[in-house]
């Protein structure tokens, strides 16, 4: 590939760029960056060539790394675009009918993806490049994709040492809301009930569980909202789970305990 562009070269963006860089995917790296900070970080330490408002006609790839309320704007802008459009966003159902209820249908160039990794930072500052290294990029197929644009798709990510899973838009947000929307969630309200002085009587138990709760507020209320219906779902899902535990340790069902706990830790080995 001669050039791919990234439009929103934070975080996200910066560990794209690194790994492009890193992995030779390709000759050139343009960003699109509205932040004068993150611009002047990633061109003075090279993580892209150059800076442009729109992307040359000669791109092979643009990759959209924006918040997720941002991006259906820039797949309607880069609809008739020659280059193979992917997204990163955490949520695909609501910018999918957005772009849909906009254009009409999708773009035959769009190829709408989420790379499962990310960290609780921000700006290219801290960005790295072995970010996406055996990971999974959920690949979201619809009608109007073309089968050339998708293999190239797939190639980029390889390359970048990730590996597809194929879903359906509704399919990975019912299980986004699970696997990460509702853990941040859940370490936002924990650490809502600890206070300033219990933190020094902590250990590794409350760090590693609340890692996350230091995350960006701002970005994770949009995810929150854009895939309410299936986060409220899910937590629906886990106060169920949480009134098993409190009725069987009230009345000291140790056995209904157990077979939660031991069932969970095995499902947990599953990680290593």
């Amino acid at each position: 590939m001669k050039q791919i562009a990234i439009v929103g070269v934070g975080f996200m963006g910066g560990c794209l760029a690194a790994a492009i860089r890193h992995f030779n995917v390709c000759d050139r790296v343009i960003g699109v960056e509205s932040d004068k900070n993150n611009a002047e970080y990633v061109l003075e330490n090279g993580l892209v060539d150059e800076l442009v408002s729109d992307i040359p006609a000669g791109t092979d790839i643009v990759l959209i790394a924006l918040p997720n309320q941002h991006i259906a704007d820039w797949i309607c802008r880069l609809a008739d675009h020659p280059a193979v459009i992917i997204d990163i966003g955490s949520v695909k159902v609501e910018i999918l009918s957005k772009v849909e209820s906009i254009l009409g249908s999708l773009p035959e160039n769009y190829v709408p993806c989420h790379p499962i990794a990310g960290a609780e930072k921000t700006g290219p500052t801290e960005a790295y490049p072995a970010l996406f290294e055996k990971r999974s990029v959920a690949v979201i197929r619809h009608n109007a994709l073309l089968s050339d644009n998708l293999e190239l798709a797939s190639e980029f990510w390889s390359k970048l040492g990730a590996f597809t899973v194929a879903l359906s838009a509704e399919e990975h947000d019912r299980i986004l809301a699970k696997t990460s929307h509702l853990p941040h969630l859940l370490a936002y309200a924990f650490m809502s009930l600890i206070e300033k002085s219990e933190i020094t009587l902590s250990a590794g138990g409350l760090e590693d569980f609340t890692r996350i709760a230091g995350s960006s507020p701002d970005m994770w209320w949009e995810i929150f909202q854009l895939n309410r219906r299936e986060l409220s779902e899910s937590i629906r899902q886990f106060s169920r789970v949480l009134e098993k535990f409190d009725r069987a340790i009230s009345e000291g069902e140790r056995e209904a305990v157990m077979d939660i706990m031991i069932s969970s830790a095995e499902k947990r080995k599953n990680f290593n």
